[in-house]
C-alpha cells in the first residue's frame, strides 16, 4: 500500500459529482419505469386486468418504497462517507506536514 494518498480537491469534487449523477440517474430511471408500468396497467392503459392490475400496483409500491427510497438513503450515506474520507485524508496530510 502507498505511503502517501494524494487527493486533489478537483478530483474529489469530480468523484462526488459523478456519484450524485449516477444515483440521480438510477432513481430517475426507477421512477420512469414505475410510472410507465403504472400507466399501462390503468383502466385506459391497454393492459388493464382487474386482478393483475392490483398486483402490479403492489409490485410498483414495493419498487418505489423498497428500492427507490433505500437507494436515495444510500446516496446520502455515500456522500457522508466520501466527506469523511476526504476529512481523514486532510487530517493525515496536515499531521504529516507538521
Amino acid at each position: 500500500m502507498a505511503d502517501i494518498v494524494n487527493l486533489q480537491q478537483s478530483e474529489y469534487d469530480a468523484a462526488i459529482d459523478k456519484l450524485n449523477e449516477l444515483h440521480t440517474a438510477a432513481i430517475t430511471g426507477i421512477n420512469k419505469i414505475s410510472n410507465e408500468i403504472r400507466e399501462l396497467s390503468e383502466l385506459e392503459g391497454g393492459f388493464y386486468v382487474d386482478q393483475i392490475s392490483a398486483k402490479i400496483a403492489s409490485l410498483l409500491e414495493t419498487l418505489n418504497s423498497g428500492i427507490a427510497v433505500p437507494l436515495a438513503s444510500n446516496m446520502d450515506a455515500s456522500k457522508v462517507s466520501m466527506d469523511s474520507f476526504a476529512e481523514i485524508i486532510l487530517n493525515v496530510d496536515t499531521a504529516c506536514n507538521i
